[in-house]
């Protein structure tokens, strides 16, 4: 995660707690055995993505972080990072001050973005639509304070590749492992349509992958579509 710094007294004692805890959302490597234990290792499928390699001067917002994960690679990458969750506390926000990386968290949920928020030249939202009741107002809400480029993944309906019908299927599951539904599987042509109807100018990067949890966690997986669009 970090190739240049080495994890401090302080981060390797935060990951042990978290780890006795039962870990967390995110696999997160440290270096020199610092590795917070997490449900998914998104090294793994970050090149699905889209992410441009260089972000120096750029902003850069991480909804629905969790772990931060994103918010730690395109801090990496050079850039200035925000990251919202609903949580009032959530890891990213006690780690990157111990790494002196430049990301800011804050807890505000994805309904309660718009313009006075700010303008980011790169939105994040990964594996959080399936989550919320109204997946095309939240992508009206990334669309509010995108001045470049969006990236979404979300599940997706098993011929999302295919299909050249917009097709939202509303799962409505309630989760075995804790408080939280998953609402909806949508197609890539529904979510394209979605960022087009939005007010983006155009559609970029398109692309699926199957997200499985990590070993030694109780196995999941869900096949996720990618889409990019651009202001």
């Amino acid at each position: 995660m970090n190739e240049e710094r080495l994890p401090s007294p302080a981060l390797v004692e935060y990951v042990a707690t978290l780890n006795a805890a039962g870990g967390s959302y995110h696999h997160l490597d440290f270096g020199q055995g610092a590795v917070l234990r997490g449900q998914y290792d998104m090294t793994r499928y970050v090149d699905h993505y889209d992410i441009p390699p260089e972000l120096r001067g750029r902003r850069v917002l991480d909804v629905g972080t969790s772990t931060g994960y994103f918010a730690f690679e395109c801090a990496r990458r050079g850039a200035d990072v925000v990251a919202i969750d609903i949580w009032e506390e959530t890891p990213v926000g006690t780690i990157a001050p111990l790494l002196g990386l430049p990301i800011r968290y804050v807890r505000r949920s994805i309904y309660d973005l718009d313009s006075d928020f700010g303008q980011f030249d790169l939105v994040i939202c990964g594996s959080l639509l399936l989550h919320l009741p109204e997946p095309f107002g939240a992508i009206q809400k990334i669309r509010s304070v995108c001045r470049g480029q969006a990236t979404v993944a979300t599940a997706c309906t098993p011929d999302s590749r295919s299909n050249p019908e917009p097709v939202c299927r509303f799962d409505g599951r309630k989760a075995s492992d804790g408080n939280y539904w998953a609402y909806w599987s949508l197609g890539q042509e529904a979510l394209k349509r979605m960022f087009l109807a939005a007010g983006f100018s155009r559609m970029g990067h398109v692309d699926h992958f199957l997200l499985e949890t990590s070993p030694g966690w109780s196995w999941h997986a869900v096949e996720h579509v990618v889409v990019t669009a651009h202001v």
